[in-house]
């Protein structure tokens, strides 16, 4: 596997999705079969067209671009930032792809961390999902083939609005094989065929106005397929 730009499909292909579809959800229905238990995909739970408009490259640069960002390292404890502005990151990091040699605490991510007037504005016109409790919400934008390694955290969804985001995540109490600084693109390289040998790896790729819940505690790694733009919405209770 040698993914570049204009692989997307092989590597939604290569990933697969064994993690259930959903094209609706009730409270009731998520309680019972997913909260705290297992992932889920959901398709139609929200209406974020108008969102999705609003966060286009072109938008954001155009209504933004001269906000301060705050990005992170690419690693499992995406302990190093780096500050710079919105244009300079989407011109700079953005516009270019992560490569097979590129370690991931040397590869930069916007995603976590910008609290931020401007941001909390334009969140306040996303519709959350009508699941779960309160949700504290956060931003990303990643380049093609960005992505962070395994990592564990609270619960919450996922939704994409541009581009398409792979997910791998293994249940609660499993802990998978990676190295923190070796990137999702290298980890993905490396074990790609051993996929149908492990029962416990869960893997799908979400498309743009789908979202993924996260359950509590589960290891997951995240790989962004084409410039991916999202918001994560993590249940304040386990904050």
């Amino acid at each position: 596997l040698l993914p570049g730009r204009g692989e997307e499909a092989e590597i939604a292909r290569i990933v697969g999705c064994n993690i259930d579809v959903r094209d609706s959800m009730s409270r009731e229905e998520f309680e019972r079969d997913y909260q705290d238990q297992k992932p889920v995909v959901i398709r139609r739970i929200t209406d974020n067209r108008g969102f999705a408009e609003m966060v286009s490259l072109d938008a954001l640069r155009r209504h933004y671009g001269n906000e301060t960002v705050i990005l992170s390292s690419s690693n499992t404890y995406s302990y190093d930032k780096r500050t710079l502005t919105l244009s300079q990151y989407i011109d700079d990091v953005v516009a270019g792809e992560v490569g097979l040699s590129d370690a991931a605490n040397e590869t930069w991510y916007m995603f976590g961390d910008n609290y931020q007037p401007w941001l909390d504005g334009l969140l306040e016109k996303y519709m959350k999902v009508p699941l779960g409790k309160d949700h504290a919400l956060s931003f990303g934008i990643g380049s093609h083939l960005s992505g962070v390694p395994f990592h564990f955290h609270g619960p919450g969804f996922s939704e994409v609005f541009h581009g398409q985001k792979s997910w791998f995540l293994y249940p609660k109490g499993l802990t998978p094989n990676f190295r923190p600084n070796r990137t999702t693109l290298q980890w993905l390289t490396e074990s790609y065929r051993s996929f149908e040998d492990d029962s416990s790896l869960q893997r799908c790729v979400i498309k743009a106005g789908e979202v993924l819940y996260f359950p509590d505690g589960a290891y997951h790694a995240t790989l962004n397929l084409g410039v991916t733009i999202f918001v994560s919405a993590f249940i304040k209770e386990h904050l």
